[in-house]
């Protein structure tokens, strides 16, 4: 039996850069939503806070999404 290593290792590579970069946005996000009740409670705009939070929860959204299509177009 033969292993690709250098395979083995670029699917390992990618798999870890999106995983840690997907949790990455979505803790983004959540600090925006946090900053987002903290400036209504201020009495500020939340409009930044609360595009970044939705960008962020997108993104992820869109990151899962094209990871499904992924595995079921195979």
């Amino acid at each position: 039996m033969h292993v690709n290593w250098s395979a083995l290792g670029g699917v390992l590579l990618v798999a870890l850069t999106v995983g840690v970069g997907t949790v990455g946005l979505f803790s983004l996000g959540v600090v925006a939503l946090d900053r987002r009740t903290t400036a209504a409670a201020d009495h500020r705009s939340t409009a930044g806070p609360t595009a970044t939070s939705a960008l962020c929860f997108l993104a992820c959204a869109a990151i899962v999404a094209y990871g499904i299509y992924l595995v079921v177009a195979s």
